[in-house]
């Protein structure tokens, strides 16, 4: 099985590295979505794999061509642009009038009327780690509770920074000291996250000092590593982790409540999304599927195209999720929630990890062609015009 696993690596490595080197060949591309769904697009010139953030009508947006955006989502037209000293791949976050977002292990603090730069901090001022992989699509995205943004770093820190100054006033370093790319969750004065190591930890935010630390069992020795949102509720953390085996643990204690073990192995690296007390997550290489879990069983199942890191949205009772593949092509599929059942699909020529934002109107999500896309819901949500019917057989 790892023979196989690192064969099918290896050669989506090569593929990756050939579409890499396509996309930023040129400015000028192709457009990786097109027909009547889409109202407008937004070009930044590069890869838009971070996830928009929507909020007062306004997406904010950063691309890896070192840039972070403010845009209308009505229009499309540019408010403002921040540059930024290294790619923008992680989701940005709100606080009042200040816009977070992460650059290369920085923190930078925008007012978000103007574009004006605040502060910038960062731990150790030393080159970030580009990629630890192929698979290594986002970092770590602030998440800022009672004022103060929580992200991780290349160095294993947990970092807490005051939204108004940019001043540090809560670090965890962890005993690995490997690469954060999960992002936090806080709640009941802990925060919880994981590292690349497939460790998982929730730290006291009063005492700054460990509560508990889980393992994840039976990790593959070349992969493991906790890469998605952490979600909290009811009690339980939820995760996707490049494993297969997804597990929610108690807040107090850290242990599974349940567990899901994937039969053909594959990992299942996306963003739970919890609906009605079932756990939709997503898988990659081998089966390529949305899955709906009801404590541990599978209550549904999709099968699609590409491979799933994306966090699923959720617009009424319709799932949406996208699909990428190693810089190739990918779709968005939306799915009734409550069954699984495909009620439509956009293919996107050049799919990046950007999970979809929504409002009342439009999805919004970025892709490898280096546009920001508005697509309308009513053209997605319209039921796919099936083909002319076949001739009848004629008769004998």
């Amino acid at each position: 099985m790892r023979t196989g696993l690192l064969r099918h690596l290896a050669a989506a490595s090569l593929l990756f590295a050939a579409a890499a080197a396509t996309i930023f060949a040129a400015d000028a591309q192709p457009a990786s979505i097109s027909g009547p769904a889409v109202a407008w697009k937004f070009a930044t010139g590069k890869e838009v794999v971070a996830s928009p953030l929507l909020a007062d009508g306004v997406l904010y947006c950063g691309s890896t061509g070192y840039a972070f955006y403010a845009i209308d989502a009505a229009t499309g037209a540019l408010v403002w642009k921040v540059d930024a000293k290294f790619p923008v791949s992680a989701k940005a976050a709100i606080a009042g009038d200040i816009v977070c977002f992460e650059s290369g292990n920085s923190l930078s603090g925008v007012e978000r009327k103007t574009g004006k730069v605040l502060w910038e901090f960062v731990a150790r001022p030393f080159r970030p780690i580009a990629s630890m992989d192929l698979t290594d699509y986002h970092r770590s995205s602030p998440v800022i509770a009672d004022g103060v943004a929580y992200y991780g770093d290349d160095w294993g820190n947990l970092n807490g920074v005051d939204v108004r100054d940019g001043k540090l006033v809560f670090q965890y370093t962890t005993p690995t000291q490997r690469p954060i790319r999960a992002t936090p969750a806080v709640s009941g004065g802990k925060v919880f996250f994981g590292d690349w190591e497939g460790e998982v930890y929730a730290v006291s935010l009063a005492e700054r000092k460990l509560v508990w630390q889980h393992t994840q069992e039976n990790c593959r020795p070349y992969y493991g590593a906790v890469v998605s949102e952490f979600v909290v509720h009811d009690g339980l953390v939820y995760f996707g982790s490049q494993h297969d085996v997804f597990a929610p643990l108690a807040v107090t204690t850290g242990q599974p409540a349940w567990t899901f073990v994937e039969p053909k192995h594959t990992y299942l690296p996306a963003t739970p999304l919890l609906h009605e007390g079932r756990v939709i997550i997503a898988t990659t290489i081998f089966t390529n599927s949305v899955l709906c879990l009801d404590k541990g069983a599978v209550a549904w199942a999709f099968k699609g195209e590409g491979i799933f890191f994306t966090k699923p949205a959720l617009h009424g009772s319709t799932l949406l999720v996208n699909s990428t593949n190693f810089g190739g092509a990918g779709h968005l599929y939306l799915l009734d929630v409550a069954t699984g059942k495909l009620v439509n699909s956009l293919r996107i020529e050049k799919a990046t990890a950007s999970a979809p934002a929504l409002d009342n109107e439009k999805a919004y999500l970025g892709a490898g062609d280096g546009c920001l896309y508005a697509l309308k819901l009513s053209e997605l949500l319209a039921p796919a015009v099936p083909g002319p019917a076949s001739p009848a057989p004629a008769a004998p």
